[in-house]
């Protein structure tokens, strides 16, 4: 697999969680930790998006639609920078796109992410 970087949205498995809030399966993500992490790290920063729309919107919420990203993404989602998980390499099934940085999703991204931080 090429070089993954922030922004890049890969396939994720998140392992289960049954009877929980917390994502599991396999998903799409959006890697948000630095590129120097990601580089030579073995754990990538990453949100799991979910194809529920109809989640309650909050803040840390961030719709990302097929066409914010370069690459493939199937269906419009909701990104929920309130889950974000530290998954180790090996659990990235595939990369499947990526959001430019100095994009208006990448950006609200960034803004929700710091807001779900308190930064």
């Amino acid at each position: 697999m090429k070089q993954i970087v922030r922004g890049d949205v890969v396939y994720v498995d998140l392992g289960q969680h049954p009877n929980s809030s917390v994502q599991s399966g396999m998903r799409p993500c959006v890697v948000v930790s630095n590129n120097k992490n990601n580089q030579y790290a073995k754990v990538l920063s990453v949100c799991p998006c979910s194809a529920r729309i109809s989640k309650k919107f909050v803040p840390t919420h961030v719709q990302i639609k097929p066409e914010d990203v370069r690459g493939y993404f199937g269906k419009t989602s909701i990104l929920l920078a309130e889950q974000i998980a530290t998954v180790d390499k090996r659990k990235v099934i595939s990369k499947a796109g990526h959001i430019p940085e100095d994009s208006e999703t990448m950006i609200k991204i960034d803004s929700a992410v710091q807001l779900q931080l308190g930064l």
